[in-house]
């Protein structure tokens, strides 16, 4: 099979499954990816936002460039109970250390870790207010 855009294939790119003319697979492929991307970062970026207002809440996962997923850690609570009461209400935000004891370590947590919140391509702006709803009701109980 030819390369893609070496000729010999369809205009997709030589795979198949349609498009628009000019349009390969391959360029949809990463405009979709790209979509995925700016959709997460734009929910983690209402999360921080979110758990930043919170007391007591310490965000450790800042770094530029990474997956949609935070760590906190709470002044007065366990990682633990915040976890149990979110799943409790439907929320799945586990804690512990990941099985990265010494990174959490580093970070001067104590063996129980944080609080991780992953989020993900299907996760909605809703769900992420959900979740800080939860959190402050949690806070104040």
């Amino acid at each position: 099979m030819a390369a893609p855009g070496a000729g010999g294939g369809s205009e997709d790119g030589g795979e198949g499954g349609g498009g628009s003319a000019g349009t390969s697979r391959r360029d949809r492929l990463i405009r979709s990816s790209r979509a995925l991307e700016h959709h997460e970062e734009t929910l983690r970026g209402e999360c921080e936002a979110g758990l930043a207002e919170l007391p007591g809440i310490r965000l450790h996962s800042r770094a530029a460039v990474r997956t949609p997923t935070v760590l906190v850690t709470f002044a007065d609570h366990d990682a633990a109970d915040a976890s149990r009461y979110l799943a409790a209400r439907g929320i799945l935000a586990p804690a512990g250390s990941f099985y990265a004891l010494e990174a959490s370590r580093h970070l001067g947590l104590d063996d129980g870790g944080g609080l991780r919140i992953g989020l993900a391509p299907y996760s909605t702006g809703d769900e992420v207010a959900r979740l800080l709803g939860a959190l402050r009701d949690f806070l104040r109980g």
